[in-house]
């Protein structure tokens, strides 16, 4: 098998003859590093990209952490998405279960 980069026109027809590069390092080992926002188009020659062995991969940045909300309760402070309704910790409940499945 090799992991053949091609751009979208190959990739739609498994053309595997002008590849963009060729990733297949041999042993199984083919690493692509996805370091650049864009569209990834992979397959595999021989043949086999008409049996299904191709992937599109679109790679986009990590959107921006969301901002928390201020809160001036200082028993949420800390940790606000571990409390549930009842006013005990998710953390306290895992606990607990834990203690009765094993004792």
């Amino acid at each position: 098998m090799n992991v053949l980069e091609v751009n979208k026109t190959d990739y739609e027809t498994c053309n595997s003859d002008h590849p963009i590069y060729n990733w297949a390092a041999g042993a199984g080992r083919d690493v692509v590093p996805f370091n650049v926002t864009r569209h990834y188009y992979f397959i595999s020659g021989k043949g086999f990209c008409f049996r299904g062995m191709k992937i599109a991969i679109h790679v986009e940045n990590y959107p921006p952490p969301p901002v928390a909300a201020q809160n001036n309760d200082e028993s949420k402070a800390t940790f606000p998405y571990l409390k549930l309704h009842s006013g005990r910790s998710v953390i306290d409940r895992v606990w607990d279960a834990f203690i009765q499945f094993f004792w």
